[in-house]
């Protein structure tokens, strides 16, 4: 085989045409898509949801195992750890169950000392090591030995919490914490550098604070956010936002909604939380800057339903998954009522845009004329699906609308959807031999070969791809410049392919090296 001149250096990509063309089921459109009825699957079975086409696999089914239920600890955690070898799943009674995040099996269930806790995290690069709080004491377990560590003792508090939301920041360096009188009565806002195993600043709150939601760092450890959980404007209420030396920024009376901190596709730190407006009766989900307190609209949805986001995407920047579960006003499955998003898993992005990547029904009802009302519905059997770090796969709760009053009815479901995102999560961009300009365009671009080819021994073949996988531009060329009109496209990503077609021993061609590159059009 004649040697390839052009790309000798650069790396083949395992992004090949039979992946692209999974791209094309995916949903992306706001209507209204009713859930198809279906027999719960077996524990270990996958199947496709028939709507939005990812692959759905039941973890669990607790009802067999003897256990009061088995589902993610909760939206804004992290149920993978830093590997992905292994799953954190809760049960109704506080138990702390741990799984093969290949397989799904059951490995074990966490010793009595973190049963109940509220505070519960994945060391960020062990993936064997877990940071628990119980009382006053910052700990750490090992998933092998079970070997429990204290690493910090809060002497000055009888207990010490995020309030069961909060988080550490994404290099497991820092945590916001509360700390408590005996009576469990605010005290102290405080930021713990873990790696210095020190208090480094700490805002005395007792004359101001009876309560709250939750506090938590920010993902990149700069931020200190406090939700109130009301809509008072001022001080002490609605959301506050400090610094890491928790000097006061800013206060907004955004309300009661569910929320996340997470990274912006610019990887600026942003609060997403939803909010009802009664003027015009619908559901919010908005972006709000840390920094500067900007507020951005990204969806609207239907009152009829309540929601959790999960920001736990951290590899895939600029994309919060939502999960939707019917409230107390509907109490059964009527798809003649049935309204966009509704009891559904998706992928919102945080440009503003309103663009979605809709993925699978969930199957799962809190409420329902068995289970009418919060004090006897199970509070489990609200989805709260969570994400990897790079957003391929959720993992949700469900009760399948079977035997709903009772906690042994909600099981841990996996939703991979690796093969419906879009090309943007898989395609590795790589900068040998080719330069791309303008970019970004407003529709035409040229292509340039840094080094020359050999006319007649190898053409040159370039294919456009949108983010859904479509080739919408294909050339060969045995020019080392290429002029590209893409004038006709709408604006957004797009992703060229250059490879070289050169000529074979048996006088055919083979296609060798591919290069890589980023489009953007903006108009």
């Amino acid at each position: 085989m004649k040697k390839n001149l052009l790309f000798l250096a650069v790396l083949t990509l395992n992004f090949k045409l039979q992946t692209l063309n999974c791209f094309a089921q995916l949903i992306t459109n706001h209507i209204t898509i009713p859930y198809t009825n279906m027999a719960q699957p077996q524990v270990g079975v996958s199947y496709s949801d028939p709507k939005f086409h990812s692959s759905v696999t039941r973890i669990t089914n607790a009802f067999s195992s003897n256990i009061e239920g088995a589902f993610p600890d909760y939206s804004k955690r992290q149920a993978w750890n830093s590997d992905e070898s292994l799953l954190l799943l809760r049960s109704g009674n506080g138990d702390v169950l741990i799984y093969n995040g290949a397989t799904y099996q059951y490995i074990k269930t966490f010793p009595g000392a973190l049963q109940g806790v509220q505070d519960i995290f994945w060391h960020p690069t062990n993936p064997h090591l877990i940071y628990f709080i119980s009382g006053s004491n910052f700990n750490t377990i090992d998933e092998q030995t079970l070997q429990i560590n204290t690493l910090h003792t809060f002497s000055n508090y009888a207990n010490v919490s995020t309030n069961a939301e909060g988080n550490m920041s994404n290099n497991g360096k820092y945590i916001g914490l509360c700390g408590y009188d005996s009576n469990w009565n605010p005290v102290d806002f405080f930021v713990y550098d873990v790696s210095l195993n020190s208090i480094i600043s700490t805002l005395s709150v007792s004359a101001n604070v009876t309560g709250f939601d939750w506090v938590s760092i920010s993902p990149l450890g700069n931020y200190f956010v406090v939700d109130y959980a009301d809509e008072t404007l001022g001080r002490w209420h609605g959301v506050e936002v400090y610094d890491q030396q928790l000097n006061f920024l800013w206060q907004k009376p955004i309300g009661y909604g569910h929320s996340d901190l997470g990274l912006d596709s610019n990887g600026t730190e942003v609060l997403i939380m939803d909010k009802y407006n009664a003027d015009s009766n619908l559901t919010y989900i908005n972006k709000y800057g840390l920094a500067d307190s900007s507020e951005t609209s990204l969806l609207s949805v239907s009152p009829d339903f309540d929601l959790h986001e999960s920001c736990r995407s951290m590899n895939r920047p600029g994309w919060v998954y939502v999960s939707t579960f019917d409230y107390v006003g509907k109490l059964t499955a009527d798809s003649t009522t049935w309204v966009p998003f509704e009891n559904e898993i998706f992928a919102l992005s945080m440009n503003g845009s309103g663009s979605v990547q809709r993925l699978a029904h969930h199957h799962s009802r809190r409420y329902s004329p068995l289970t009418p009302n919060p004090g006897n519905s199970i509070y489990f059997a609200e989805p709260h699906a969570t994400a990897n770090k790079n957003g391929t796969k959720i993992l949700f709760g469900s009760n399948w609308e079977l035997n709903m009053q009772t906690d042994t009815s909600v099981d841990a479901y996996l939703c991979d959807a690796s093969a419906l995102l879009t090309a943007e999560n898989f395609f590795t961009e790589t900068n040998n031999a080719i330069t791309v300009f303008p970019n970004p365009t407003s529709g035409k671009v040229n292509v340039q070969m840094s080094i020359p080819i050999t006319i007649g021994i190898e053409d040159v073949q370039m294919k456009i791809y949108n983010v859904m996988g479509e080739c919408i531009y294909q050339h060969i060329s045995t020019s080392a410049h290429q002029h590209i009109d893409l004038s006709e496209a709408p604006n957004g990503i797009y992703f060229l392919q250059v490879s070289t077609i050169g000529g074979s021993a048996s006088g055919g061609k083979t296609e060798n090296g591919i290069v890589n590159k980023k489009i953007i059009i903006s108009k």
